[in-house]
């Protein structure tokens, strides 16, 4: 093949091969309908991508974080909190929607504050202890004063273990039920007892002369805490201080639950004290040195044994006795809310006086028990609710006379009747937390009871009694507790306002002050009294009030 024939057969060759790449890169609308479709993987423009497939995303669960320190019935109630505000366990605090912790943080507020008091057997005079001395206590060192020994129940063991660190061999664990008994037994020895498990039968002490007893008091630097703090979203925060505050568990001393009652001895502001009163000008005088006391408490009760009467006329050296019906004054300065009216001299002067004696209570706004109009009124169960405490008070007179006793149409004193007392401590006893009875019984003059009074006392604890207190007394006399130390029997207080210094003995007085807490009574101090000029009792100095208070338990035969 010559070379013109040769560039001839190159030229006819590139012609069919642009022939062919036209038809190919042609529109689809201009192939003829039985061309098939082409099969090349390479992706056209018009092509449009697959669906993606998306998996929906969960949304995150809120979370909570408690600790592994916090344990018991405060853990189980986070529980179920969360569980009602949907959260779920977190695995760390710094991952978690709300935090609860035992030490505080950042931005963190104190969610729970339960508080411990140091406590001494009833008849101590140890009255306060430092924190440092506990602590060294814990540590195995004595007290300067002699406390060797440290009790606490195995619960409050472990919390303090965890506060305090690993304690000494001289603090001992001791069953809830047993820790009263084993104090009793042990002078030197005290105990650390949760605040609303503390019994009458154990003296709470200050701690760095901080009182856990005093509403007002300021706690904020007090020792013997244990808090929980909480951090994190307000509204799971509000959430779960709800549920805790519905189960009572933020804190075991509440103010809004404690109620302070003061209850007294013989009331009867007659004879030498109304000369006295009206010597001075001033119906407010038997008050005077002690009102400030008596009036803080959120009631205060009287046992008023006399009229108050307009057509009295005091007399010296009578045992008919009256008042005049200003010298009130005196109760009201005492901020008296309560009036025991079981006294045998109530009708001294005449039913139509005790009738005036009733009028001007009730326009002083006292509320009356264990006397009244008639023995309807007598005999009713009297139901004070305060603080959130349902309280109930009852009295009876045994000793008489029986012109003194109510009956369907006569003022007077509900009579005695055992029978009678059984009924009406069941109701008391049903409607009410903490029950108070009062016995106008046989009066004596010495510190110890009687047997016949012994009893009669015994058989109101026994038939659900809270308190049982003798308001016949002219002098103080002895204090019983129940086993538990849940109970008490006080045989006599002595007396409050009258005129009696023939001699010591029937100058002493005891004030009763009680702490009532979320239902239960929890403590109960004795406050000395010593009767000044016939007519004005005044605090007793500590000699004084210790003389007193030793004579009392020494007829308790309180070992």
């Amino acid at each position: 093949m010559n070379t013109r024939h040769l560039l001839y057969l190159v030229l006819l060759l590139a012609a069919g091969a642009s022939s062919l790449t036209n038809c190919a890169n042609a529109p689809e609308t201009n192939a003829p309908a039985s061309t098939p479709r082409s099969t090349s993987t390479r992706p056209r423009q018009t092509d449009v991508p697959p669906e993606r497939l998306y998996t929906p995303t969960t949304p995150r669960q809120p979370t909570l974080f408690v600790p592994a320190a916090i344990t018991g019935t405060l853990r189980v109630a986070l529980a179920e909190a969360a569980k009602q505000l949907a959260l779920n366990p977190a695995e760390n605090k710094n991952s978690a929607d709300v935090a609860v912790a035992v030490q505080r943080g950042p931005d963190a507020q104190v969610l729970t504050e339960h508080l411990y008091a140091a406590a001494d057997w009833f008849p101590t005079q140890r009255v306060n202890i430092g924190s440092e001395d506990l602590l060294n206590l814990w540590q195995g060192q004595a007290t300067p004063d002699g406390v060797t020994t440290l009790y606490l129940s195995p619960g409050t063991l472990a919390v303090f273990t965890d506060l305090w660190g690993k304690p000494a061999a001289n603090v001992q664990a001791v069953p809830a039920a047993k820790l009263v008994e084993t104090l009793w037994t042990n002078h030197a020895a005290l105990a650390l007892v949760p605040f609303e498990q503390l019994v009458p039968k154990i003296k709470a002490l200050r701690v760095d002369d901080l009182d856990l007893l005093d509403r007002n008091a300021t706690l904020e630097a007090y020792p013997l805490v244990v808090r929980t703090f909480i951090s994190g979203d307000p509204n799971y925060i509000e959430g779960i201080t709800s549920a805790l505050a519905k189960k009572a568990l933020l804190t075991n001393r509440d103010t809004e639950r404690m109620t302070k009652l003061i209850m007294t001895g013989v009331t009867a502001i007659s004879r030498t004290s109304a000369f006295k009163i009206d010597a001075a000008g001033d119906p407010a005088l038997p008050a005077r040195k002690v009102a400030a006391v008596l009036a803080a408490a959120d009631l205060t009760m009287v046992s008023n044994e006399t009229p108050f009467t307009k057509i009295c006329k005091p007399e010296l050296g009578t045992l008919r006795l009256c008042g005049k019906p200003e010298y009130i004054e005196a109760l009201n300065l005492a901020g008296v809310d309560l009036i025991s009216s079981t006294g045998n001299h109530m009708n001294d002067y005449g039913i139509d006086a005790f009738r005036e004696t009733l009028d001007l209570f009730d326009a002083n706004g006292y509320r009356v028990y264990g006397g009244g109009r008639n023995i309807d009124q007598a005999s009713r169960v009297l139901v004070v609710q305060d603080h959130g405490n349902k309280l109930a008070f009852l009295g009876m007179n045994s000793f008489g006379p029986k012109g003194v006793w109510a009956t369907a149409d006569r003022p007077g004193a509900q009579q005695y009747d055992v029978d009678k007392l059984h009924q009406e401590l069941a109701e008391a006893r049903q409607n009410a937390d903490v029950v108070f009875l009062d016995l106008q019984a046989d009066e004596t003059y010495q510190y110890e009871p009687i047997q016949a009074n012994k009893d009669k006392f015994r058989d109101g604890i026994a038939n659900g009694a809270d308190v049982v207190m003798g308001v016949q007394a002219h002098q103080p006399q002895a204090i019983e507790f129940t086993p538990d130390g849940k109970r008490m029997i006080l045989y006599g207080l002595g007396n409050l306002f009258f005129d009696q210094m023939q001699s010591d003995n029937v100058r002493q007085g005891l004030v009763v002050r009680h702490t009532i807490y979320n239902g239960k009574l929890i403590q109960t101090e004795l406050l000395p009294t010593l009767l000044e000029n016939y007519v004005q009792p005044r605090w007793a100095t500590p000699p004084e009030a210790q003389e007193i208070l030793d004579l009392v338990f020494g007829a308790s035969h309180f070992k």
